[in-house]
């Protein structure tokens, strides 16, 4: 029997347990502001290019 690969958080590298889904993870975790933070840097290096 084949074992998945636990889903990690890009914002903190936590493994998602079982009982736990990266969207509950996110917003019971994290704050709105952390969350478009990463979201719009994340869109700008792949975008604009990264230059910093």
């Amino acid at each position: 029997m084949a074992t998945k690969s636990p889903v990690y958080c890009r914002l903190c590298d936590q493994a998602m347990g079982p009982e736990n889904t990266l969207e509950q993870h996110l917003v019971h975790t994290h704050e709105q502001r952390e969350l478009a933070k990463r979201l719009v840097s994340e869109w700008e290096a792949e975008e604009l290019g990264d230059i910093g």
